[in-house]
């Protein structure tokens, strides 16, 4: 029973200090996102995940970390389906592939300039995964290949998956 009281009191203690491994979320505040779309500009990358949120910055890292400041609650890329990747995509490849943020099993997309709004896309992207995920991106990479990406074909209305 000793041992139970001191253990409650430790984490009661590490809480109070927040030195615990996870943090409690409002889940009101949660902001999911359901397809990132990376540009190129330059040096810099621009980040757009709907709903009017778009950031810059020196590395997809940066920029995510500006639309977190920019966003009105909590960002949440976990629920991230989706990286489009608009063209040219001069560096953006290995940039996503690098980035930590995207789950492994996120389908991958090439896309031409201007991208289609994340929001209006996600729906059809939904019907149509993509082949090629963040994990067969790196894999193939690391093996120094590089994958065939499945590609966004602006047409009449929308777009088409080839």
């Amino acid at each position: 029973m000793k041992k139970l009281l001191w253990g409650a009191l430790l984490l009661l203690a590490l809480g109070a200090l927040g030195l615990l491994p996870f943090h409690a979320s409002d889940a009101a505040k949660l902001l999911p996102v359901k397809t990132v779309v990376v540009t190129r500009s330059g040096e810099e990358y621009v980040v757009d995940v709907g709903a009017g949120l778009r950031a810059v910055g020196r590395s997809i890292s940066e920029a995510l970390e500006r639309l977190r400041e920019l966003a009105p609650g909590e960002l949440f890329l976990p629920t991230a389906d989706q990286v489009i990747i608009t063209e040219p995509e001069a560096g953006a490849v290995e940039a996503v592939a690098e980035e930590s943020e995207f789950r492994p099993a996120t389908g991958i997309y090439l896309c031409p300039d201007p991208s289609p709004d994340p929001a209006a896309i996600s729906a059809y992207l939904d019907s149509h995964p993509s082949n090629t995920t963040v994990l067969d991106l790196r894999a193939a990479l690391a093996a120094g290949k590089r994958p065939v990406l499945p590609r966004l074909l602006p047409v009449e209305g929308g777009f088409l998956v080839a």
